[in-house]
C-alpha cells in the first residue's frame, strides 16, 4: 500500500456508526447512509414507527449526543416544542458520528427481518380497486400476524410497504392486499397488467402491531386495506382466544368497496364467543338497496360497546384511525389498550 493510500485511509469516514439507547441495554450499528430507524429494524429491534416517511412522528427520539444529517427536517412530523427540546425522527436521521439517543418507550426485540427474492405467483381482484397479491419467496419469512413487509420492484426502482393478509402459507406463499392509489407507481403498474412471473425483492417482517393477550372485548376497526392485518390477526387466533367477544367495524365508502366478506363470515361461523361484523358506508347513495349502517364507524361504537372493558385494534387511513382512537378514549378505553397501524401513502416525488 502506498503512503498516500495509508494517509487517505486514516482520514476516510467510518463505514458505520454506533447508536446506544440511554437507560436501556440496547446498541446497534448504522451503516453510513442508512437511517436510524432502518438499521434498528434490520437488527431486529422493535423501534416504534408507523409510516417510515416522516409524517406520523411515531419514531421520535431525543438526541442526547452526536451529530446527524436528515433526509427531510424532523420538524414536519413533530410539534414545535418537541423539536426545540431535541427530539428528532428515526426515519429521517442519518448519523454523522456515534450517537446516544433517548426513547420514551422501552425497546423490545422483534423477529429479525430477512431479505429474499420472491416470485409473483398470482394476483386476484378482490374489489374494484383492491388486488390480492400472492408471492413465493426463495427463502421463508416468518412473521407475526399484524406485521408488514417491504416490497421492492427493481423495474420501477420503488419500495412499498404492505401488511401480510393471511397467516396461512400454502407452499411457502405470502399474500398482501394492495389498493390502487391514484398516481401510485407500484399499484398502477400492478393493476395495469398481470405481473405473474415477475421477480421482486421482499424484506421483512416489520412492525409492532399484533394481538395482545386478554379476555376483554376486541374492538377492531378497519378501513380499506386496513382489513388485511385485522383479518390476518383474527384468523391466527387459537380456539381459546376465539372465546373473546369481537366487534369488527369495517369502514368503506360504498358497497363496491367492501371485500373479503365471505372470509369474515367463515370466521364468524367458527368463532366461539360473540363476533359481530359491522360494515359502515360513508358515501352510499341514499336510493341504494343498502340496509346496513351508514356514516362514520365512530358513530356506531356506543351502540355496541355499552361501557364494556375493551381493547382497540385500529388499521387504515390516519384520519379514520385518529377519529376511532379519540372516540374510544371518550368512551373510557385506556390509551394503553388501543393499538393502531396507520396506513400512510408515500408522498409523490
Amino acid at each position: 500500500m502506498s503512503f498516500l493510500k495509508k494517509i487517505t485511509g486514516l482520514f476516510a469516514p467510518p463505514r458505520e456508526f454506533n447508536v446506544s439507547v440511554k437507560g436501556q441495554k440496547v446498541e446497534f450499528k448504522v451503516p453510513r447512509g442508512q437511517t436510524v430507524l432502518e438499521s434498528a429494524l434490520h437488527n431486529g429491534i422493535a423501534f416504534p414507527h408507523d409510516c417510515k416517511v416522516g409524517t406520523c412522528g411515531a419514531c421520535k427520539y431525543k438526541l442526547v449526543s452526536g451529530k446527524i444529517g436528515e433526509l427531510a427536517s424532523s420538524a414536519m412530523g413533530l410539534s414545535g416544542d418537541l423539536y426545540q427540546s431535541g427530539y428528532r425522527l428515526g426515519c429521517q436521521s442519518i448519523p454523522k458520528e456515534n450517537l446516544e439517543i433517548e426513547l420514551d418507550t422501552v425497546l423490545g426485540r422483534a423477529i429479525v427481518p430477512k431479505e429474499t427474492r420472491a416470485l409473483i405467483s398470482g394476483q386476484k381482484r378482490l374489489a374494484h380497486d383492491i388486488i390480492e397479491l400472492t408471492v413465493v419467496p426463495e427463502n421463508p419469512i416468518v412473521f407475526h400476524p399484524g406485521q408488514y413487509a417491504d416490497i421492492e420492484c427493481s423495474e420501477l426502482s420503488v419500495v412499498r410497504s404492505y401488511s401480510f393478509s393471511s397467516p396461512f402459507q400454502s407452499e411457502g406463499s405470502l399474500s398482501f392486499h394492495i389498493r390502487l392509489v391514484p398516481g401510485g407507481v407500484f399499484s398502477g403498474w400492478l393493476f395495469g397488467h398481470d405481473r405473474t412471473g415477475t421477480t421482486i425483492t421482499l424484506r421483512g417482517p416489520y412492525g409492532q402491531f399484533g394481538l395482545h393477550e386478554s379476555d376483554t372485548v376486541m374492538v377492531c376497526v378497519a378501513g380499506g386495506t386496513g382489513l388485511a392485518p385485522i383479518k390476518c390477526l383474527l384468523q391466527s387466533m387459537t380456539e381459546i382466544q376465539r372465546e373473546r367477544v369481537v366487534f369488527l367495524f369495517f369502514g368503506a365508502r360504498q358497497q363496491r368497496d367492501l371485500y373479503c366478506l365471505d372470509e369474515i363470515k367463515a370466521l364468524q361461523r367458527d368463532w366461539i364467543g360473540r363476533f359481530e361484523l359491522i360494515p359502515v358506508l360513508s358515501e352510499e347513495p341514499a336510493t341504494s338497496s343498502w340496509k346496513g349502517k351508514r356514516g362514520m364507524v365512530t358513530e356506531h361504537f356506543q351502540e355496541f360497546l355499552q361501557g364494556q372493558p375493551c381493547e382497540g385494534y385500529l388499521c387504515g387511513p390516519p384520519p379514520m384511525v385518529d377519529a376511532a382512537e379519540s372516540e374510544l378514549l371518550r368512551l373510557g378505553v385506556a390509551r394503553e389498550c388501543i393499538y393502531a397501524d396507520r396506513f400512510y401513502n408515500r408522498p409523490p416525488v
